[in-house]
């Protein structure tokens, strides 16, 4: 806040979530702010191209500059340098270009560790090594709904993964098999005005159906796999996501043409 409040030039490095609530806030603050994105849209390791593509206009009505297919060459003082050998001005400079777990501290313990460096729990969110277990963005899990180890980097997971934790341990002393960790991934980001909304994983999905228009205020994209809703992004349509959570945990199998309304409530859009 004290950088933002002396109304610098900003340079944000990276369109991926973080970077683009940094920008709103500091345009918010008054800041003249450039977000230099090495991809061609917004939100590209997140996102699928035709959903991130209606975010890029955002930067720009919010007074934003957004480059993208360009690469910092260096930063010096006052400035960052593109790599075309553009000069932008930058009074602060913020850098979001994505996070790895901090688990080399590990090494040598006998707790297993994943390609990203993240621990491998288990469905129960153990490690290799008897009664430690791993919660939260540095350890990923097997998710029996995706069929696929996630890793998942929002508060979300972090505040449910400790009732398995508990569960697992109290278990263990009562001989009650505990219930597998498999949530629904959740969050939710402020980004120029809107309020964006993500519950699910939409990898896997077989077909994608748009709920309203993605140039207007609010819009939500639902992802089905073989009829059944596994993730959806609403923007600005808070209650798409709250009953579109509890569809993806009952594994509801939609109807396409009734879910493509979006007059109607997700929860009368089922088979």
């Amino acid at each position: 806040r004290p950088v933002l409040a002396r109304q610098h030039d900003i340079v944000v490095v990276g369109a991926g979530w973080i970077g683009a609530e940094f920008a709103t806030a500091a345009r918010e603050a008054g800041c003249a702010v450039t977000v230099v994105e090495a991809a061609d849209r917004p939100l590209a390791g997140a996102l699928p191209a035709e959903v991130a593509a209606p975010m890029t206009a955002w930067y720009a009505a919010a007074g934003a500059d957004l480059r993208t297919h360009a690469r910092v060459e260096r930063v010096e003082p006052g400035h960052v340098v593109l790599d075309d050998g553009s000069r932008l001005p930058a009074g602060a400079v913020v850098v979001g270009i994505g996070a790895r777990p901090a688990t080399a501290w590990l090494a040598g313990s006998g707790i297993e560790l994943g390609p990203y460096g993240e621990v491998l729990a288990d469905d129960r969110l153990r490690t290799s090594v008897p009664d430690v277990h791993a919660v939260g963005d540095c350890a990923s899990f097997p998710s029996g709904r995706y069929g696929e180890r996630l890793l998942v980097h929002h508060w979300d997971n972090a505040l449910q993964g400790p009732r398995t934790v508990a569960a697992d341990i109290v278990g263990a002393t009562s001989g009650e098999a505990p219930p597998v960790y498999d949530p629904v991934p959740y969050f939710w980001s402020e980004q120029f005005g809107r309020f964006v909304q993500y519950a699910g994983h939409h990898t896997s999905a077989d077909t994608t159906l748009w709920r309203g228009d993605p140039a207007g205020p609010a819009w939500t994209v639902c992802w089905l796999r073989e009829g059944r809703l596994i993730a959806l992004l609403a923007v600005g349509r808070p209650r798409d996501l709250a009953q579109g959570r509890r569809l993806i945990e009952a594994g509801a199998r939609m109807d396409p043409r009734l879910l493509a309304d979006p007059a109607r409530p997700l929860k009368a859009a089922t088979a």
